[in-house]
């Protein structure tokens, strides 16, 4: 369903009752709860509005055109910056690799096993360059797309010693055509053709030093009979694209409320005095933070010495967790930052925890900012398995209702803390902590997605 460009606008509500009358009025007042409700409000509309949108799709760059919109009131300026994605990041290599399968063996048939071995170490060294590290080394530049990043910028009352980036994305992710559930059905669709282009590899080496014989010419001629199995492969993601209320516009418009806040506090002239704030959604986070890589990489001058705290998929208040790796636990991140922020989180009484991200679970776009030499971590609150709580990100039920109202009240009080330590130059002094009762725990990761 399409929805039109103009629509009417609802008046932006106050932070407070009666805010007008008292403008000085004491910002304890304020709660995050407020705000919370407000994001969650803002991203159903959003949703209502544009839909599922696709990195680079028509619907992410009217998104991105009216998040701009809202942040403009409680900025000082904006900007969107125009990026080229290229949405088959992910699924070029699975592409690849079922053109590249019944040539692998028709090698090893013919009798050219070191072909077949050669080609599948490069592959394989591109698929994890690509995939694990993304550090991608081909970009398909004949179906490219433009995809829109925003950010604002809120500066202090006085010189700027200090800058931090609040940041989220508004694209969201497509939805696989394969129901990961139904485990049996998927290992026959999907793990099966991976299992048999795996086997390639084994075979050619051992090819090498064996001489052909009867057993293992049935065994390729079986495996190139099953050549068509790896059409599933090339269909892998639908057309179609999630919701993405919790991964990840809710988290964009978390940051839209951060802005108004501060821009509240100094309406009401308790401003901030030497922290400049920005305040960005990044478009193709979804298809290896090609939004968030470039950004980055175009505006060195204006993050120089920025800390950087990312928000995604925000859903569970008893799950808290800063991120201290990134990209599939493969890029540091800043660990004393990501501590610091579980200290603040623990000294509210909220529970939190810092971790790794999961392997095989992607990256988030901390990343980018960490590859850009800032000091970065990611605020998430998932349930990173299939067991503990429901997993909706990725799936049609990424909604509004899929999010606890409390896990962002909560994001939105350590972020406003963490700013206020930073501008009252006080991060790295110890608060005292609320205890509060937990288990030891660590982040598992039970199925295959990219982030």
């Amino acid at each position: 369903m399409r929805y039109s460009l103009f629509h009417k606008r609802l008046k932006t509500p106050p932070l407070v009752e009666g805010q007008k009358d008292d403008p000085k009025q004491r910002i304890e007042r304020l709660k995050a709860g407020r705000l919370a409700t407000m994001a969650l409000t803002l991203t159903r509309s959003l949703i209502e509005q544009f839909g599922p949108r696709p990195s680079g799709s028509d619907a992410c760059l009217r998104a991105a055109g009216e998040i701009e919109r809202s942040l403009t009131p409680f900025c000082d300026y904006t900007a969107q910056s125009e990026v080229s994605l290229d949405p088959t990041f992910h699924s070029l290599p699975l592409s690849v690799m079922a053109y590249l399968y019944p040539l692998l063996v028709l090698l090893m048939l013919f009798r050219l096993p070191l072909g077949t071995l050669l080609l599948f170490c490069l592959y394989g060294a591109w698929l994890v360059t690509t995939l694990y590290y993304y550090r991608p080394l081909i970009r398909n530049t004949r179906k490219t797309v433009k995809g829109i990043n925003v950010h604002g910028v809120l500066e202090p009352d006085g010189a700027v010693r200090h800058t931090v980036i609040l940041s989220a994305h508004h694209d969201s992710a497509p939805l696989f055509r394969h129901n990961r559930l139904d485990r049996l059905g998927y290992m026959s669709t999907v793990g099966l053709p991976i299992l048999l282009f795996a086997l390639c590899g084994p075979l050619s080496f051992i090819a090498l030093f064996t001489p052909p014989n009867l057993a293992l010419t049935i065994i390729l001629v079986a495996m190139l009979i099953l050549t068509p199995r790896f059409l599933a492969l090339m269909r892998f993601y639908d057309d179609r694209a999630t919701p993405g209320g919790g991964d990840n516009l809710n988290s964009t418009s978390m940051v839209i409320q951060l802005a108004r806040y501060f821009n509240w506090r100094r309406a009401t002239e308790a401003p901030l005095a030497s922290t400049r704030l920005i305040f960005c959604s990044f478009d193709g986070e979804e298809i290896g933070l090609q939004g968030s890589k470039a950004w980055y990489e175009a505006h060195g001058d204006l993050t120089a010495g920025a800390l950087v705290l990312n928000f995604d998929a925000i859903y569970w208040a008893d799950s808290l967790t800063f991120l201290e790796r990134d990209i599939n636990g493969t890029q540091p991140l800043a660990k004393e930052l990501a501590r610091r922020c579980v200290d603040i989180a623990r000294s509210m009484g909220y529970e939190a925890n810092s971790e790794s991200i999961p392997r095989l679970s992607g990256a988030t776009d901390a990343a980018s900012a960490s590859r850009a030499g800032l000091a970065a971590t990611t605020l998430t609150a998932v349930g990173w398995d299939d067991h503990t709580k429901a997993s909706v990100y990725h799936t049609e039920d990424d909604t509004v209702d899929a999010i606890e109202a409390k896990a962002v009240e909560q994001a939105l009080s350590i972020a406003i803390r963490l700013v206020e330590l930073i501008d009252n130059d006080a991060l790295w002094e110890e608060e005292e902590e609320t205890p509060v009762q937990e288990e030891p725990s660590s982040l598992s990761f039970s199925r295959l997605t990219h982030r």
